[in-house]
């Protein structure tokens, strides 16, 4: 590899991993004019509420925020990211781990979610946007913000038995928020987390 493609490299990945975690952070912003440009416009997204449009999700998740109460909050921490890369096609696979603080039935709870994303990314008309966003799911726990403040009878009440067991609490709070059961899910070490990431190979081999 010559140095000025060496240098291209550089720049395409800087470039790749900037654009996925801009849509990260607007995404916790709220900034629903550039979420969208993050992504092509005919990009698709599947996460553990959602599937669909890339401007779809913008709109719902739109709503979910607007939804929320005083005092609630959303991080999405990106870490680790590595990015393959082939002609104009690349792959971003990066660690997410997302922290919110929400309020239910009055009570003050702090969640956490791990999961790896898989940000498949064209470079079209010299911008490299999200062409398809894929989420792998591992675990994820609920835990009072206040230590002890509430009581095991909540915790006893609650239905999980819909949801996927490593994520019942994530998607307990999602299904909360939008009163979505979520559908075609990936976990960890599943059929499915080997099927994405054989189709994400394959798409990415198809580059030029």
């Amino acid at each position: 590899m010559t140095d000025n493609a060496r240098l291209q490299a550089v720049i395409d990945k800087f470039e790749i991993i900037e654009v996925s975690t801009l849509a990260m952070i607007c995404r916790d912003t709220g900034d629903w004019v550039r979420l969208p440009q993050c992504f092509h416009p005919d990009a698709r997204l599947t996460t553990s509420w959602f599937d669909g449009t890339a401007r779809e999700f913008a709109e719902q998740s739109k709503n979910m925020m607007e939804g929320h109460q005083p005092g609630d909050t959303q991080r999405h921490m990106m870490s680790n990211p590595r990015v393959t890369l082939n002609g104009r096609r690349a792959i971003n696979e990066f660690y997410l781990v997302l922290h919110q603080g929400r309020t239910l039935d009055g009570y003050e709870f702090d969640f956490q979610t791990w999961s790896v994303t898989l940000d498949l990314c064209e470079k079209r008309d010299g911008e490299w946007r999200i062409s398809k966003r894929m989420m792998i799911y591992e675990k994820g726990r609920m835990d009072p913000r206040t230590p002890g403040s509430v009581p095991q009878s909540y915790y006893d009440g609650l239905d999980l038995s819909r949801f996927p067991h490593p994520i019942r609490y994530h998607c307990y709070r999602n299904y909360r928020s939008s009163g979505h059961v979520p559908r075609n899910l990936i976990m960890k070490g599943s059929p499915e987390e080997r099927a994405a990431r054989q189709s994400a190979q394959e798409w990415l081999a198809a580059g030029t």
